[in-house]
């Protein structure tokens, strides 16, 4: 999906596109539901996770990393992209990266839980904010997951510019600055969501898998609570997602740690990738 004032879609080459005359049926039906019961589905925040789930997803297992590489004999993924010969994107002399997503977004709900996991072992969150998909979205409602809107991250290899630019009922949420605006156009022109720009040199511009894999559960806790079990599908889902953007972060960070890039999981994302580690 696309930024507002335009036609949105959402991103996902793993799914069929829902239908234009499905998705204005779907957003009358959640305008009347927003009349009947505005209390319960006008939430843009869900309250802060618990430490329990914060370090479940934060402090995943070295040895989930490696076993579970980049491989599932149950889940799809779709890597990251690579492109060469780009001008590097750096904010105040440090590698930048920008996320760009929505939080009604199904694709972005899966995708984040990568992304977060990824970006921990780079760098520090203050707290993770729960969140949920749309619940009229057929592509995967109601996905538990978490949101950037109001979250902290520090990393002393990169700078991280995340922005949720609609809420879960697709309202206006967050604006880009205009440096991003123009690296989001540029590099993803139809501004579908999700995207992921790490340092105009891998990007994520589509869903890492489907969403309807975390399809039946129903709170962060019953997802963080699999990131420890390798032969878990939604842990391989996850896990191989973040392999492949930890792979792309450590192309890109500033003396990037060791112990994550030269981890066999990593390894394998950036082989499957063409990258050449530091």
């Amino acid at each position: 999906m696309v930024k507002p004032k335009k036609k949105r879609r959402t991103s996902g080459s793993l799914i069929a596109w829902v239908s234009v005359g499905a998705v204005v049926a779907l957003v009358a039906t959640f305008v009347l539901v927003k009349e009947l019961d505005g209390s319960q589905n006008q939430k843009t925040e869900f309250g802060q996770a618990s430490m329990q789930v914060f370090d479940q997803v934060t402090k995943v297992p070295l040895r989930v990393y490696n076993a579970v590489g980049i491989t599932s004999p149950t889940i799809q993924v779709s890597p990251p992209e690579v492109l060469t010969h780009q001008p590097a994107y750096t904010v105040a002399g440090m590698p930048g990266v920008i996320y760009y997503g929505a939080e009604f977004c199904p694709y972005c709900a899966a995708t984040r839980w990568g992304i977060i996991t990824a970006l921990a072992r780079f760098g520090t969150f203050n707290h993770l904010n729960k969140m949920w998909s749309s619940a009229t979205d057929p592509a995967g409602p109601n996905i538990p997951t978490f949101t950037f809107y109001k979250v902290k991250y520090t990393s002393k290899y990169f700078h991280l510019g995340a922005y949720e630019v609609e809420d879960r009922n697709g309202k206006p949420l967050m604006s880009l600055p205009n440096s991003v605006n123009s690296l989001v156009v540029h590099y993803n022109p139809s501004e579908t969501f999700p995207f992921m720009d790490m340092g105009n040199k891998v990007f994520i511009t589509e869903a890492a898998y489907d969403p309807l894999t975390l399809e039946g559960y129903t709170t962060q806790e019953s997802i963080a609570s699999q990131l420890d079990n390798p032969s878990s599908p939604v842990t391989q889902a996850i896990i191989s997602t973040a392999n492949y953007i930890s792979a792309g972060l450590c192309a890109i960070a500033k003396d990037p740690p060791a112990s994550v890039c030269s981890s066999p999981g990593v390894q394998a994302a950036a082989h499957a990738l063409k990258l050449t580690l530091p």
